[in-house]
């Protein structure tokens, strides 16, 4: 009898290491670990809805469709007329539709070569796209199978998140409560520092992306970091010993490593809100990052 036992935990037991330990060569994954479920859940991030990608092959300007059809209307981009900065007012919506007084159409090409576009579903010769983000507030388009081909996304870990780069700077909880949260901190000389807070899921991060943090070094203040809260508007102020320093020289940008566990504290449960969009962050080939956005 134990012997029977035996037997049947084995055969129970080796498809599971050689399922544990098999290398993952599709996106077709749909389930997270406990543990990445639950660090999901504490910042209200859900795991992503994306299980297949395609990549826009055409050399022409290729339309999103309203609907599963090529004569109904497509998403057309209009702009505010006579802006010259680069911080436009754009508006998207579909052919046909009244545009609004004092904007034009734009020639923004919105499904061009090389596009990365996220599936939600499939009809016919079409597939149903995400096109969501803060700018566009139309959620799904469709387009034509013969103007992409399918793309496969590598999965990123904490050494590809952690490798310093121009301008950006991340950190991986590695262990503890808040394992797997990653701290995403970028310096733009045009829309000056944000510090983003979220999950890596399954090879991918999710990001509440209604709450990123607007950053500036603050050299009078005492406290190494300071946050002020004001609904979806989030500051965080930060001193000279939390600033980056690179081959001896120091930079005003936020150095996420020299964060304390009280710190990192903090700042999750200032995102533990619930929010309305996330973003999502995969690596393509070449290391290439792309973010996708989603709402229920």
């Amino acid at each position: 009898m134990m012997k029977n036992i035996f037997l049947v935990l084995m055969g129970m037991l080796i498809p599971m290491l050689t399922a544990n330990c098999s290398e993952r060569k599709t996106v077709e994954k749909t389930e997270t670990s406990e543990t990445t479920a639950k660090t999901g859940s504490a910042i209200n991030v859900s795991a992503s809805p994306f299980k297949k990608f395609v990549v826009v092959t055409s050399e022409e300007d290729e339309p999103l469709y309203k609907r599963a059809d090529t004569d109904s209307p497509t998403l057309m981009l209009y702009e505010e007329e006579g802006c010259e900065s680069e911080d436009c007012e754009m508006i998207y919506q579909w052919s046909g539709e009244p545009v609004k007084p004092g904007y034009k159409l734009s020639s923004d090409v919105l499904a061009y070569v090389g596009r990365i576009l996220p599936v939600l579903d499939e009809e016919g010769d079409f597939y149903k796209v995400d096109v969501i983000n803060h700018d566009i507030n139309i959620k799904s388009g469709y387009i034509h199978k013969s103007c992409v081909s399918s793309i496969d996304w590598e999965p990123l870990n904490a050494d590809i998140l952690e490798k310093p780069s121009i301008g950006t700077r991340n950190r991986v909880i590695k262990e503890g409560k808040y394992r797997d949260i990653v701290f995403i901190d970028n310096e733009d000389e045009l829309w000056g520092e944000t510090l983003e807070v979220g999950v890596l899921l399954d090879g991918y991060i999710a990001t509440p992306s209604s709450y990123s943090f607007e950053c500036a070094q603050n050299l009078e203040q005492k406290e190494p970091i300071e946050i002020n809260d004001k609904g979806n508007d989030l500051f965080l102020t930060y001193s000279k010993s939390l600033s980056v320093i690179l081959n001896g020289e120091e930079f005003f940008q936020l150095d996420p490593l020299k964060l304390t566990d009280k710190q990192i504290e903090n700042l999750v449960e200032t995102v533990k809100k619930k929010t309305e969009m996330v973003k999502y962050t995969y690596l393509f080939p070449n290391r290439r990052l792309e973010y996708f956005y989603w709402t229920e």
